[in-house]
């Protein structure tokens, strides 16, 4: 009888565990016709370099929810394979990836006048005075067509001309001037006029603004108590710069100095590094220099990235998209050390290079007695050639505008 009983449980269980594998495996069976059907992307699957995009813009059907809607990284050409997760209807974490065409039909830019004027025997690349680059290539092709000789004085009527690596060609006509005296260069003209900060003050102070001062050692010692009796509310305080490309960082010298002064007297406290970062490594960098150099002082407005070496941008091997990556990798950077950051840059540059909309802060210099940038920043340098009691030479006179 026990052995009867015991050939029945064993039947029993035979049959249960047929009956689960088979319902195992046609469970898998509809999981995989799922996974097959799950998926159904947009016909169009070609991106713009650099557009901001994610994961469901590309998206028809899902069966299932995204777990995230990533950006998708637009930051190179050709085939870029998008990952992503999402839930299955059957409450399952799947991931699944799909291939996108990334392709640049942007122009290249070149910022020039209409003359470029160099002395007789200019001994440099004429290509190195002419600003010019590319939103994705950093290598673009690069030449002067046309005939000159920069040993034989005169007027040479030229063509200078941009292409980057997906046949965009940009092109500009311009007169080289070959002289007996004047130095080489690409030159655009600032006012030097002189502006008192008390006329600054009257003019732009009001219940939405305060005006300041930015300074660094070329103001020399700085008598803080005047600078704030002039009517001064803040200052923006150079730290310190980095030596050159590819060299070190460098405390400003007169930094302590200037912290501990504006402190002490009451202003309104901001920073600014002045950078020739190359690389995502050296921004970073740089701002965790920052960072620790402030570990003993309170600051109370946004630490700018200020990068204007634009005379030498052609022989960095940069596109503009590389550096505006250096730029958020210091914003980034300063982030998690708990600090705000802001992009300096003139209006120019902020208009041709600089993707003002992907930074949380702008600094905006402009030389004018009303600006014309159309975009948002959250103060203004409005001049350099400013005069305020407490310093010698000129300085640097800002309006912040107060949320």
């Amino acid at each position: 009888m026990r052995k009867k009983v015991t050939i029945i449980a064993s039947i029993i269980i035979l049959v249960i565990a047929v009956a689960v594998g088979i319902f195992i495996f046609i469970d898998k069976q509809n999981e995989k016709k799922e996974d097959a059907v799950a998926l159904t992307l947009k016909d169009n699957l070609t991106v713009e370099f650099g557009s901001k995009v994610k994961v469901a813009d590309f998206i028809e059907e899902l069966q299932g929810n995204l777990i995230e809607d990533n950006l998708v990284d637009t930051g190179k050409l050709g085939k870029v394979t998008v990952n992503f997760n999402y839930k299955s209807i059957r409450n399952k974490k799947k991931n699944k990836s799909f291939d996108i065409n990334v392709i640049d039909t942007t122009k290249p830019m070149i910022y020039m006048g209409k003359s470029i004027t160099v002395k007789i025997g200019y001994d440099k690349d004429i290509k190195d005075l002419i600003f010019s680059g590319d939103n994705a290539d950093s290598t673009p092709e690069r030449k002067i067509i046309g005939e000159y000789d920069v040993n034989t004085l005169g007027k040479y009527n030229l063509t200078y001309s941009i292409k980057d690596s997906s046949g965009n060609e940009e092109i500009q006509d311009f007169v080289l001037n070959v002289v007996e005296n004047e130095t080489g260069g690409n030159t655009n003209n600032t006012s030097n006029n002189k502006v008192l900060f008390e006329e600054a003050v009257s003019k732009y102070k009001n219940e939405n603004t305060k005006v300041g001062i930015d300074v660094s050692q070329w103001q020399g010692d700085i008598d803080w108590e005047k600078v704030k009796n002039a009517g001064a509310k803040f200052v923006i305080i150079r730290i310190g710069y980095q030596k050159g490309y590819d060299k070190e960082n460098a405390l400003d010298p007169y930094f302590i100095k200037n912290i501990e002064g504006a402190k002490k007297n009451g202003l309104e406290v901001g920073i600014y590094f002045y950078s020739y970062a190359k690389t995502k490594n050296e921004a970073e960098e740089q701002a965790n220099f920052i960072a620790d150099n402030l570990k003993n002082y309170e600051i109370d407005l946004p630490i700018a990235f200020d990068w204007e070496s634009w005379s030498s941008f052609v022989k960095c091997n940069m596109s503009f998209y590389d550096i505006n990556q250096l730029a958020k990798t210091y914003e980034n950077t300063l982030n998690k050390r708990g600090y705000k950051a802001s992009l300096y840059g003139s209006k120019n540059y902020l208009q041709k290079v600089w993707n003002v909309d992907e930074f949380e802060n702008v600094w905006l210099a402009h030389y004018t007695e009303k600006t014309d940038y159309d975009k948002k920043y959250y103060l203004w340098q409005m001049g350099n050639t400013g005069k305020i009691d407490g310093i010698a030479g000129d300085v640097d006179i800002d309006v912040l505008y107060i949320d």
